[in-house]
């Protein structure tokens, strides 16, 4: 009898301590990652040989960058590093099928240092969204708290340091799915299997398998290290919650998008032109991002903030100046707009053998990020590294991989 009482006594306080941050899942929600404990996922991606590059002081540095200015602005407010608290614990992130996010974190020790020091860092709009329960940070779109966490999140849980997963349902549309973070090897990698539960999914993905894909790589103009796509049409019910909510957040609305874009931009470069720029002591030139997107749909205007255009060959492009000063050019297609970072007449291509090596057509969408250069032009020395997200259809189910290493 007091070995059953025992095992009840871990299990419930197995329960308890799983579900506190999942209280505040919100009534709908079509996707979540929840990390359990951020501290031991943190360290164990610390522990390989990418996380020792990109975080420790024998390679980049990150870890101890993002410290000095963590701590400049705690001293500013006469706290210490043991009052920011924030990652210390959970982590939960939900969005809806109308892209609104929410974010979970906690349980903190101060919730009124933790304002104050969020306050440094956060803009008056965004902190209008942030709140504090149970010592609990919330920063949502949408009212938290009452939604139902997905049966087999504990199951999925064991021996992963973060879990996923997907709830899609469009009238008879339905998909859903379960994911999961883990380092294996020598990298972080990411896995989930979303399946189609109605007939009317499996339809949908046999139509997003029969679409022919556009061919990203015969754009002359793609190369860098940095490669996002997405190379046909999908399903109107998974846009809702991945094209459109990124639409969104770029704020490009009123068109009639088809979902099908790519971006690609060599991130290396910026960086070797701020080394550069800190060298020969002219702080005066901001590094600028080589970058180049298309975006295919119908119905595009020109942004009502263009107010200058310029010709280049025989196409016409509107110029959206920053507040920064740095300027972007944009021609607008038929069926297609068009972005270059810099004057189309300068724009020149990085390598794209990482993304050729990487690519395959059976992939309907991908984030490629090529690290080896930004490595090099920071440390001096090849170190193969990348970051790769994929997703393809496989029966009657979409495949989702994801690997840092």
């Amino acid at each position: 009898m007091k070995k059953t009482l025992t095992s009840l006594f871990v299990l419930l306080l197995f329960i308890v301590s799983f579900a506190d941050a999942l209280k505040f899942l919100p009534k709908s929600y079509s996707m979540l990652v929840y990390v359990p404990d951020v501290p031991k996922a943190y360290d164990a991606f610390k522990a390989t040989p990418i996380g020792q590059t990109l975080l420790a002081d024998t390679g980049i540095g990150l870890e101890s960058l993002f410290s000095s200015i963590l701590e400049q602005q705690l001293l500013s407010l006469k706290y210490t590093k043991d009052d920011f608290d924030l990652f210390s614990k959970e982590m939960l992130i939900t969005a809806d099928n109308d892209g609104n996010i929410s974010v979970v974190l906690g349980p903190v020790k101060n919730t009124t240092k933790m304002r104050k020091i969020l306050e440094t860092f956060l803009e008056a709009e965004t902190l209008k969204k942030v709140k504090f329960v149970e010592n609990y940070f919330i920063l949502s779109d949408v009212p938290t708290g009452g939604g139902k966490a997905p049966a087999n999140l504990q199951t999925m849980l064991k021996g992963n340091l973060g879990v996923t997963y997907t709830n899609i349902v469009d009238g008879k549309i339905a998909f859903e799915g379960y994911g999961y973070m883990k380092v294996e090897g020598n990298g972080l990698t990411f896995y989930q299997k979303i399946d189609a539960k109605t007939t009317e999914a499996k339809n949908a993905l046999k139509e997003l398998q029969s679409k022919k894909p556009v061919d990203v790589l015969a754009d002359k103009n793609v190369g860098g290290d940095f490669l996002i796509f997405v190379n046909r049409e999908i399903p109107q019910a998974l846009r809702k919650s991945t094209i459109d909510a990124i639409m969104s957040v770029l704020n490009i609305t009123n068109v009639q998008a088809s979902g099908v874009m790519y971006a690609s931009a060599d991130i290396s470069g910026a960086f070797t032109q701020m080394m550069n720029t800190e060298n020969t002591n002219n702080q005066s030139q901001t590094p600028t991002v080589s970058a180049y997107s298309v975006v295919f749909g119908t119905g595009f205007k020109m942004p009502a903030e263009v107010k200058k255009y310029v010709t280049i060959g025989s196409d016409k492009y509107g110029v959206l100046t920053a507040e920064n000063g740095m300027e972007s050019y944009i021609l607008i297609k038929n069926d297609r707009m068009i972005t270059y970072s810099i004057a189309p007449n300068k724009y020149k291509p990085g390598d794209r053998t990482f993304f050729t090596s990487n690519y395959d057509p059976k992939y309907f969408a991908g984030v490629f990020i090529n690290l080896e250069p930004l490595i090099n032009s920071m440390l001096g020395k090849k170190v193969k590294s990348s970051a790769t997200f994929v997703s393809y259809v496989e029966g009657d189910s979409i495949i989702q991989k994801g690997t840092i290493k």
